[in-house]
This record gives structure tokens, sequence and C-alpha cells, in this order.
């Protein structure tokens, strides 16, 4: 078994586990049970670093993978939310977190040849590539925001006693980062989509088309959610709705298709 196996199993298995550690003390089926979770999410976080740092000696090519930086991307929101949940409580999402950063780290063990950023690229090409993944990292988290709001008004509405022991934040906080952080990556996805049409030659060629579309229409969508929250206000399952369209469309613009090809010629 190779080095790069090891670890990518091994982290995969760290960030299982200390979802399924997250989820029990959340719904109260084992209580106490944070300090493992935390302690195994930090272990899978370390090693999922040494993961791409073995993947780019093993790989000593002239380009990082777009699965790399999918994976650096995934280990970056995984951080953030462990340092976000000492200060707001993220128990809903951190089981979530968890196995998307397992599903990413496995990505990039499955198609770790996937063509990306070359390093003979241009810096303004680069800048493009690294602000449409920051804006899809930021989108990201704050999906996983719009899905905590949802939850917390749910329970709120049905007098839930759950919320006496999850520990869940209040709701107003929760809504606040939330569109915090969709004006934030609406700002760079509209920053990343302008740098692209200053320095690809081509935004509507073949292999690049189908990205500008449905990155474009990832950015109607959230600057529609915005534009209508600040208007009259948005409900937390439309908040839910409009950022799961939006994020699900940016995926399938950034990795979707690549992947699909990537699979289907392997």
């Amino acid at each position: 078994m190779s080095l790069i196996t090891l670890v990518s199993l091994l982290s995969m298995a760290l960030y299982l586990f200390a979802g399924v550690q997250f989820g029990r003390e959340f719904f109260g089926t084992r209580k106490n049970r944070v300090k493992y979770a935390t302690a195994a999410l930090m272990a899978g976080a370390v090693v999922h670093l040494f993961v791409l740092i073995v993947a780019t000696t093993e790989h000593q090519n002239e380009q990082l993978s777009l699965t790399f930086v999918a994976a650096l991307l995934a280990w970056l929101v995984t951080i953030t939310m462990l340092v976000a949940n000492r200060f707001i409580k993220n128990l809903v999402f951190l089981p979530i977190v968890c196995l998307f950063s397992a599903v990413f780290v496995m990505l990039h063990y499955t198609f770790p040849a996937t063509t990306g950023i070359s390093l003979h690229m241009s810096i303004g090409l680069v800048s493009h590539i690294l602000l449409s993944l920051i804006a899809f990292g930021v989108l990201g988290i704050s999906t996983l925001y719009a899905c905590q709001l949802s939850f917390i008004n749910y329970q709120l509405k049905h007098k839930s006693k759950m919320m006496l022991h999850s520990g869940l934040p209040p709701l107003m906080a929760v809504e606040n980062i939330l569109y915090k952080l969709m004006t934030l990556g609406t700002f760079l996805l509209l920053v990343a989509l302008g740098s692209g049409f200053v320095f690809v030659p081509n935004m509507f060629a073949d292999g690049y088309a189908h990205k500008t579309i449905l990155s474009s229409l990832a950015l109607l969508t959230f600057l529609l959610a915005l534009g209508i929250h600040k208007a009259i206000g948005l409900k937390a399952r439309t908040a839910v709705v409009f950022n799961l369209i939006g994020i699900v469309l940016l995926g399938l613009g950034y990795f979707g298709s690549r992947l699909v090809r990537e699979w289907l010629i392997t």
C-alpha cells in the first residue's frame, strides 16, 4: 500500500468517525462526545494536510490538479468551521463538513491526474481560478449556515425540546453571518467571472462554455436572493433553496463535467 493511499484512508476514517460523534452529540444519543469528535476532526485535518503535502511530492508535475485544489479548499473550510465552532456552535453541520471533507479526500485520491492550474499560466488566469474556488468555498459555507438557520427556525416554531440541550446558536447570529457570507461569496464570484472575461481568451469556447454559463446562473441566483432579502426579507427555507441551487450550479460548473469525463475515460 502506497503512502498516499494510507494517509488518504486514514484521513477519511478520522473524518467519518468525527462526523458520527458530532451527530450523536447533536441528537443526544451520546452526550459528552464533542471532545472526542473535535480531537478526531483535528487529527483528520492534520492527516488531510499531510495528504496534500504527499501528493505534491509524489506527483512532481508542473500543474495543480483541480481535485487537489478542491481538497485544499475542503481543508480550509474544515479548519474554518473548526475554529468558528469555538465561538458559535456549528453542531448542525459539523457532521456534514466531516462528510464532505472525506469525500473530497476520496476524489483527490480517485482522480489524481485531473488537469488544473499549470505553473506556466499567467498570473491573471491563476487569479481567476483561485478566486472562483475561494468564492465556491465561501458560498459553500453560507449554504451550511442557511441549512442551520432553517433548522433553528423550524425548532423554534415547533417549540422543540432539542433547543434546550443541543447548544444551538441564536437565530439572529446565524442569520447575520449567513448574509455576510452570501454577500462576500457573491462579490468574489462576480470578480472571478469578470477576471475570466479579461484573462481567458474566449469564455464560451469548448471546455469553458459550460463553466461560464453555470457560474453566471449561480451568480444570478445569489444576486436574486440578496436582492429579495434586501427588499422584503427572505424566509429561512427560501434562503436554503437559493443557496442549494447556487452551490449545485457552481459545483457542476467547476467539477461535475470534468469528473464525469475523467470517470468515463478511465
